[in-house]
C-alpha cells in the first residue's frame, strides 16, 4: 500500500493499491494548494504495514483461480 505525505499540511492520504495512485493524489494536492511546487517534506510512503483487508483478498483469490483456469484449459 502506498500513500502521499505532505508535511507541510500534515496530510497523508488515504492507502492506494498502486504507487502511481498515490503520486497521482500527490499531484493533485501540490496543484492545487501549492501552485504545482513540490514541498520539501512530501513524500510516498510505501507498505503501511496492514494486512489485506477482506474484499482485498478476494480480489487476488478470483484473479489467481482465473489464471489457474486459464493455464489449466491451455494444458487440455
Amino acid at each position: 500500500m502506498h500513500r502521499y505525505e505532505c508535511g507541510n499540511c500534515n496530510l497523508v492520504s488515504d492507502p492506494f493499491v498502486l504507487r502511481h495512485g498515490a503520486e497521482r493524489y500527490g499531484q493533485e494536492h501540490r496543484d492545487k494548494l501549492h501552485h504545482g511546487m513540490h514541498p520539501l517534506s512530501e513524500a510516498i510512503l510505501t507498505g503501511s504495514g496492514r494486512m489485506p483487508q477482506a474484499g482485498e483478498w478476494r480480489i487476488v483469490a478470483i484473479f489467481a483461480a482465473l489464471v489457474l483456469a486459464g493455464l489449466v484449459s491451455k494444458m487440455l
